[in-house]
């Protein structure tokens, strides 16, 4: 096992700071993301920080597989499979392929990177919506470095905090979305209780998870926050929330972000909303259709059909959550070999890994997640390439030490 981890942190810091760069293939875009993660696994790999996971090697095998069969099926049957999106199924999810051999020391000094730098970017959250109440306009600062050719399109990088409002959700400049900026805040959130960072760190975090007004950061957290709760050695962690609490609820008082969250809580049942086009139209949408008849409930539509369909429909803002967009695209067979071998692979990283439980139901069930890149590597990355390292029990505390000893229970195992 290595002391060091720079292929890691190299990982981790470009897939946030390079998220939003994208380059032309034929009618696509290609995330530069993608090939700069390929090529630092590749350095890993050969510098021995890296090595394979056998057992998450299966199950991808498995996905591939029934992903292959399906394409080749439709095909066959005269379809036209998007190829774009089944290569992709292949370079973004190669990730969990490959562990990282690294000591609990490296693993500390990758969180400790992880935690630092999002902690600068809730600051920045932070104050991007302080400098519009101070009278300075949103703009998007990422234009002052980066050419607008090279910005991935398709995104709501900047939008208000409601409809003709002058005030803009924050996104941290190199976030592609508001939401994903919450996701990543979120996360640390949960890492930093996790972990017992310190209560100001954890209070800058949760602070900078509000001016995003996006749910993703607290899908993340909640599940985290009530493991907490049920694991006795870990209860106090949660007194470090109290500052972060008080200081939103100011927040709250003082903005008009508190009712637009009190709004977006109870808008999942009505019709055109950003929760309904995430949690409850693309079911509606994408389920009837995959059992329309034998041949699609069996291998579905084929790849990258499902945003034909919803396109087709008049139905462009409805996302594409990975359980009905592979029902869709690749019927029963992908339903099992796609869904059911990814949630084998990622419940048991889980498993080893309790506050990434968040980062799973975010991937299930409310994020358009399957092939968009941020969302797969935040998740890959924290579930299946970090060694699942617990902290080091305090002398005379046999409970906690029990509890650390359960987070690392079947990590040699997993892979």
């Amino acid at each position: 096992m290595r002391d060091t981890a720079p292929c890691t942190i190299a990982l981790l810091v470009l897939s946030i700071l390079l998220q939003r760069l994208g380059v032309p293939v034929t009618e696509e875009q290609a995330p530069v993301m993608v090939p700069v993660v390929l090529f630092l696994l590749a350095v890993g790999l050969r510098t021995g920080e890296f090595r394979f996971s056998l057992g998450n090697l299966r199950l991808l095998a498995v996905v591939w597989g029934a992903a292959a069969v399906c394409t080749l099926a439709q095909v066959v049957l005269g379809g036209m499979p998007s190829l774009f999106s089944l290569a992709l199924i292949v370079v973004l999810y190669v990730v969990a392929a490959v562990a990282a051999d690294i000591t609990p020391a490296a693993v500390a000094r990758v969180e400790k990177v992880f935690l630092g730098l999002m902690t600068f970017f809730a600051v920045v959250s932070i104050g991007q919506l302080a400098s519009q109440y101070a009278g300075i306009p949103y703009e998007d600062r990422m234009l002052w470095f980066v050419p607008e050719g090279l910005l991935l399109v398709d995104y709501n990088t900047a939008d208000p905090i409601a409809y003709g409002e002058a005030i803009y959700r924050s996104n941290g400049i190199v976030f592609l979305e508001p939401s994903f900026l919450s996701l990543f805040l979120g996360a640390a959130a949960a890492l930093a209780l996790w972990r017992r960072a310190h209560w100001l760190v954890i209070t800058v975090l949760l602070v900078g998870m509000v001016p995003p007004l996006a749910g993703s950061g607290f899908v993340v957290l909640i599940p985290a926050v009530v493991v907490l709760a049920f694991t006795r050695s870990r209860r106090r962690n949660l007194l470090a929330i109290v500052p972060a609490l008080a200081v939103a609820a100011v927040v709250a008082f003082l903005t008009p972000l508190g009712e637009r969250y009190l709004d977006r809580s109870t808008e999942a049942g009505e019709s055109n909303t950003s929760s309904s086009i995430r949690l409850i139209q693309p079911y509606y949408e994408l389920l009837p259709p995959s059992i329309e008849d034998p041949v699609s409930a069996a291998v579905g539509h084929g790849a990258g059909t499902a945003n034909d369909h919803l396109e087709a429909e008049g139905l462009t803002a409805v996302t594409q959550p990975i359980i009905p967009k592979v029902a869709f695209e690749y019927g029963l067979l992908g339903v099992v070999g796609i869904l059911g071998a990814l949630l084998l692979m990622l419940g048991r990283g889980v498993r080893d890994r309790p506050w990434t439980l968040g980062l799973l139901v975010l991937y299930v069930y409310v994020n358009a997640s399957f092939l968009q890149h941020t969302q797969v590597f935040i998740t890959l990355f924290f579930i299946c390439l970090m060694p699942a390292v617990a902290r080091p029990a305090p002398p005379g505390n046999p409970d906690e030490r029990r509890a650390d000893d359960l987070v690392g229970a079947g990590t040699e195992g997993s892979r």
